[in-house]
């Protein structure tokens, strides 16, 4: 290092300067390193008591939401004078203007059922509760209803592909299907058996 007084090299090794007597002071300790705010941020880790919703239990739990929603679907189709949900008879052509009111009313109805309830504090729809699951965003956090409105109109993605985005659940790291890597979305089970490990303050060793 140079001397700050008269600027002569002082060896590592010398105790002061050769030139000035100036005795060698250790160097200012380096200012700390700021990182980047983005840097800081951590995502929060995955509690170890919850485990990703498996292809059949999600499977179950559409079968009770169309059980569910099958009675408004029949409703509205009784109204309208169309044939039931399992109806075997061909629309006639003059219908066709009411089959196409009536779907318009029950794609309402069904997106205001899933987005209203998976983005609600209960994070799930009825059969999904019944099954003990639950939406949330990557982050295990409650998903917002513009989210869950995002995964509703992306199933029809998974359904436009003869169902086979639904299979997605079978080989993802997260058991997510199309419209849940869409939506930025994942199905959990808490297991109740299980508690999230917190870490303890370690006591200071006594001096």
């Amino acid at each position: 290092m140079y001397c700050s007084r008269c600027g002569t090299w002082v060896p590592a090794e010398a105790v002061a300067c050769a030139a000035c007597g100036l005795p060698r002071s250790e160097a200012p300790p380096a200012a700390p390193v700021r990182e980047p705010a983005e840097a800081l941020f951590v995502p929060p880790p995955a509690h170890r008591g919850v485990r990703y919703a498996g292809f059949w239990r999600r499977l179950a739990a559409m079968f009770v939401d169309g059980l569910v929603l099958f009675f408004p679907n029949a409703i509205l189709r009784m109204l309208a004078g169309l044939p039931t949900p399992l109806s075997l008879h061909p629309l006639r052509d003059d219908l066709f203007g009411r089959a196409l009111a009536v779907t318009a009313t029950l794609t309402l109805i069904y997106w205001w059922y899933s987005a209203r309830l998976e983005s609600s504090r209960w994070q799930g729809t009825l059969g999904q509760q019944l099954l003990g699951l639950k939406v949330t965003d990557l982050h295990g956090r409650r998903i917002s209803f513009l989210r869950a409105t995002g995964r509703f109109f992306a199933s029809s993605l998974s359904v436009l592909l003869c169902g086979f985005g639904y299979a997605f659940n079978l080989w993802t790291s997260r058991r997510q299907t199309l419209h849940d890597l869409v939506a930025g979305c994942v199905f959990v089970r808490p297991d109740p058996m299980v508690e999230p490990q917190t870490e303890t303050p370690q006591a200071e060793p006594a001096s």
